[in-house]
């Protein structure tokens, strides 16, 4: 017997991207599953009281990590010399553990940018 030609070829194909670009795709896998890891931290303190709401809350936290950690990690490599390919998955899980805390990170930087514009503006 003869195997499906559209079977094999399928296979082959994936095979062959895979050989292709999987070196490519290597940093980004390990970022995706840091940052998915490090997102289920906040879903097991959430009180979310649907599916929807939890998979909405790991699938913000799982983003915002992956958006922000390459950044982060060449930050890390400038200024402390800490080479990327150490430290994408520590700071993927990092930012996606991070979950709602976002909120009073930004207050908190808010609240130093007020401070610097008031002494900059000469009030106290």
């Amino acid at each position: 017997m003869m195997p499906e030609p559209t079977s094999s070829t399928g296979i082959s194909i994936a095979a062959l991207s895979i050989a292709l670009l999987g070196p490519l795709a290597g940093p980004y896998a390990l970022i995706l599953f840091a940052a998915l890891a490090g997102s289920l931290w906040p879903l097991s303190a959430a009180s979310t009281s649907t599916r929807l709401q939890g998979a909405g809350l790991v699938l913000r936290c799982t983003l915002t990590s992956v958006v922000l950690t390459g950044g982060a990690a060449a930050w890390l490599q400038s200024e402390y010399g800490v080479q990327v390919n150490e430290s994408i998955a520590p700071v993927a899980f990092g930012f996606g553990a991070l979950g709602n805390g976002w909120r009073a990170v930004i207050d908190a930087l808010g609240s130093v940018v007020s401070a610097v514009v008031q002494r900059l503006g000469g009030r106290p």
